[in-house]
């Protein structure tokens, strides 16, 4: 099981989001409405499920400060279209995921991204 993060603004859509998550092989250490780095950091998790829908620069420059800290957190970045560029760490493995992708779609990707973890 993956250690994840998972930072959703939209409670609504919470429940499934887990589910699917967990299907794929993720164990859920925290959700949050808000990226926290800190929390993040304390945490420790494997890897950081992050709805980028709606991201300002504070968002932003708080993605990249956990990023730039955790060169060894995977990232899944959700989103419906591809997120802004981030200055990756060589070590750090990331995974785009369409958000109109289907259940079965989206349960591949991550099942796969997980079993490389």
């Amino acid at each position: 099981m993956v250690r994840t993060y998972v930072v959703e603004p939209q409670q609504i859509f919470v429940p499934s989001l887990l589910a699917l998550l967990q299907e794929s092989g993720c164990s859920i250490v925290r959700v949050q409405d808000a990226l926290d780095p800190l929390d993040v950091m304390r945490s420790r998790p494997q890897m950081l499920f992050f709805d980028c829908d709606v991201v300002d620069d504070a968002t932003t420059r708080a993605l990249q400060f956990v990023v730039d800290s955790m060169p060894e957190l995977d990232l899944c970045l959700y989103s419906r279209t591809p997120p802004a560029e981030l200055q990756m760490q060589p070590s750090t493995r990331l995974l785009y995921l369409e958000k109109s992708s289907s259940h079965e779609t989206l349960l591949g990707a991550l099942g796969s991204f997980t079993v490389a973890v």
